[in-house]
């Protein structure tokens, strides 16, 4: 124990010797569009109440970020950032730190991160391979789109489009027009109230129990993967589920679900009040289950 101790102490100054300051500072307008790509381990961006584009946080050794030129004009419309790393090394150290005004419009691009988003009320296009993506407040337009980091969104987006290969999407929150896809990732629906919604998998499960607009539209599709859809009882719906080959469970209203028309799967449509939202579910193999909540 004491070796490791002292082998620490030794090598931590060269570390942070390795390790180089970032701060970056520029005046920007109101609805500026920020781009930042490359080897990034971390990003955190935050949307404040200022007209101004900072970047701070820390770089690895022999990683550089570029671009950020000052115009001569004074405050930047538009502003690109890109992060260089020699090796995962470097990656790894490379944490930083975006603030941008409220109503700017931010686009990431990096490979296996951790992307942490809040406070932006403009728009958001998040693109990473790994890691992690979370993003929280009211963005006017968010997209996310990711190979096998998971998505987590938390809060209320007038259009909002989240995909996942292998990664697990959870909204808890809603939306005007929102949708969500994954290959094989768990995609979880619940808080909030959605508008207008379309959610699919081709093999992961889809739980949804958020609340419906009224007159709102929420379509939930999946190859083989399981559909449970829980509803608060006595909510003004009208259902509509088909199953090709497998199974639906009704718990949330007295009608029995029908076999398929052509003798095989099962269909169920039933309504609980007038002028309510419709939902759609439809599934090859995967079961369907309704409940209430």
């Amino acid at each position: 124990m004491r070796t490791r101790l002292l082998a620490f102490l030794l090598f931590a100054p060269a570390l942070l010797r390795a390790q180089q300051k970032v701060d970056i500072r520029r005046a920007a307008l109101p609805t500026v569009s920020v781009r930042l790509a490359g080897a990034i381990s971390q990003i955190r961006i935050i949307g404040w109440d200022r007209d101004s584009v900072t970047i701070t946080g820390a770089l690895g050794a022999g990683s550089r970020i570029d671009g950020g030129s000052i115009p001569s004009g004074g405050a930047v419309q538009g502003i690109k950032f890109y992060v260089d790393a020699p090796d995962d090394v470097a990656i790894r150290s490379n944490l930083l730190e975006l603030r941008v005004p409220r109503g700017a419009r931010v686009w990431i691009k990096a490979g296996s991160a951790q992307v942490d988003a809040s406070g932006v009320t403009g728009g958001l296009d998040l693109n990473i391979v790994g890691g992690s993506v979370k993003v929280s407040g009211e963005p006017r337009e968010l997209i996310v789109e990711s190979m096998d980091g998971g998505v987590t969104f938390t809060g209320r987006a007038q259009y909002a489009r989240l995909k996942t290969a292998t990664g697990d999407i959870t909204l808890d929150g809603g939306g005007e027009d929102v949708s969500a896809s994954t290959v094989s990732g768990v995609l979880r629906v619940a808080g909030g109230v959605v508008e207008r919604g379309r959610f699919e998998s081709v093999t992961g499960p889809i739980n949804f129990a958020a609340d419906l607009a009224r007159g709102g539209d929420v379509r939930l599709d999946t190859h083989s993967g399981a559909i449970e859809v829980r509803l608060a009882r006595g909510a003004a719906v009208e259902m509509d589920a088909q199953s090709v080959t497998g199974g639906i469970e009704n718990a949330w209203t007295q009608t029995r679900p029908a076999v398929g028309r052509e003798g095989r799967g099962m269909e169920l449509g039933t309504s609980s009040g007038m002028g309510g939202a419709r939902v759609s579910i439809r599934s090859f193999k995967g079961n369907v289950r309704l409940a209430t909540r």
